[in-house]
């Protein structure tokens, strides 16, 4: 039965690849068995286990390069002279020679990013990374949301503001509507894919930055899960009354592409395809479309509907994949979609278009969803690196929520 599940696993994978325009070199369905494997990211100083949880991770969209990675932390020994006891915005740059094949990620050291003027530790928590990088670009920048006022000069307002750091690693520099400093919290914030917009939400309302110039975008009220499309341009989706809307460019007027829907995820490459949460079935689930055209629920098995909520969307290769967190017992965890979920808690999935089926990815062994399960997934474009948070010691199911990467082999 495993064996089954892998080789279908593997043959969906290649499948989804070629229907994406894809031109890898093929590979057997016994090496990507062999290849695949779940391993911590959010490692302390000198391998030790971190003594914090970590979430929210993301990672860059540079096609298989993957160059970047970047979390949220409360851990103090992930780098030397944390003592700030607040969670802090960390990155680890991928090191060895990195190639567009997929091949196994290796970390680099791991980086402070939110740190004080003169290197000193930031004063308030930092958190909720956002990375840039596409099909044509190199990520150089990260975005994250501080409460801390020693990050730039002159930050006195006493609100979450958002931050960039361009390189990355370069001092952050913070954004505000244009005026000066805001008056009321920045609740998110994203990148293109080239970092040459960075979209802000700052008392419900929308900022985009842009060269030198930051603008409002009008909506018809309060605005949340603002999102760049993955693989090529500057789109914006977003969430605001009556559904998700789309910004041309990321300063268009916005046109409304999901009603009902929030929390989009976006593609524009090759195909123009939007995952996102609406309700259905007395529960929240995750929608799929083509622009133009009909919406289905993608978080179910067969006929069933995902039997509780499902959220927070991620999607990659040209529309074809789309990762998501379920707390749903009903979906199928495996190639041949059986369903080995009975942990009770929240799981992380990669859902394909290809062979409209659903596998659990936050795991220790293959098809088994963790003991305690995973959240807020984040997924390389080409869905080759899965990311997810989990107790550290994801056997026992106990210790600090931590890091982890799912390695689905090269594509």
């Amino acid at each position: 039965m495993r064996r089954t599940a892998v080789l279908a696993l593997a043959s969906f994978v290649l499948v989804a690849g070629a229907a994406a325009g894809d031109r890898s070199s093929p590979r057997s369905t016994a090496s990507a068995k062999r290849k695949q494997n779940t391993k911590l990211i959010s490692r302390g100083l000198h391998g030790h286990r971190p003594n914090g949880r970590s979430a929210h991770p993301v990672i860059s969209g540079d096609r298989r390069f993957a160059r970047i990675v970047a979390f949220d932390s409360r851990a103090s020994n992930l780098v030397k002279g944390d003592r700030n006891h607040a969670s802090d915005v960390f990155f680890i740059r991928r090191r060895g020679h990195v190639g567009n094949r997929g091949t196994k990620w290796t970390a680099g050291k791991t980086r402070l990013l939110s740190r004080g003027l003169g290197g000193v530790p930031a004063n308030g928590n930092s958190f909720v990374p956002a990375v840039d990088g596409n099909l044509d670009h190199a990520p150089s920048c990260i975005a994250f949301l501080s409460a801390a006022s020693n990050l730039v000069e002159g930050d006195t307002n006493g609100r979450v503001d958002a931050f960039v750091s361009r390189g990355p690693g370069g001092a952050p520099s913070r954004l505000t509507p244009a005026g000066g400093q805001a008056g009321e919290n920045t609740t998110a914030v994203a990148v293109s894919g080239d970092c040459s917009h960075i979209a802000f939400v700052t008392g419900g309302r929308l900022y985009v930055r842009s060269g030198s110039g930051t603008q409002q975008i009008l909506t018809l009220g309060p605005v949340s899960d603002p999102s760049f499309a993955v693989g090529v341009g500057n789109d914006l989706v977003f969430a605001a009354p009556g559904g998700v809307y789309l910004s041309s460019n990321g300063t268009g007027t916005p046109k409304l592409v999901a009603p009902g829907g929030r929390d989009p995820a976006y593609n524009a490459s090759r195909r123009h395809t939007l995952a996102y949460e609406a309700g259905a079935g007395g529960h929240t689930q995750i929608f799929y479309k083509d622009l133009g055209g009909s919406a289905r629920v993608i978080s179910r098995r067969g006929r069933k509907l995902g039997n509780l909520n499902s959220r927070d969307p991620v999607i990659g290769n040209s529309g074809y994949y789309v990762a998501f967190e379920s707390d749903a017992r009903n979906l199928g965890t495996t190639a041949n979609r059986l369903r080995l979920d009975r942990n009770h808690r929240a799981d992380v999935y990669l859902f394909t278009d290809v062979r409209e089926l659903t596998l659990v990815q936050s795991v220790r062994v293959k098809g088994v969803p963790a003991r305690r399960g995973g959240k807020h997934p984040a997924m390389s474009f080409y869905a080759n690196y899965i990311l997810f948070d989990s107790p550290v010691s994801m056997r026992r199911g106990r210790g600090p929520r931590a890091i982890f990467m799912r390695y689905l082999g090269p594509v």
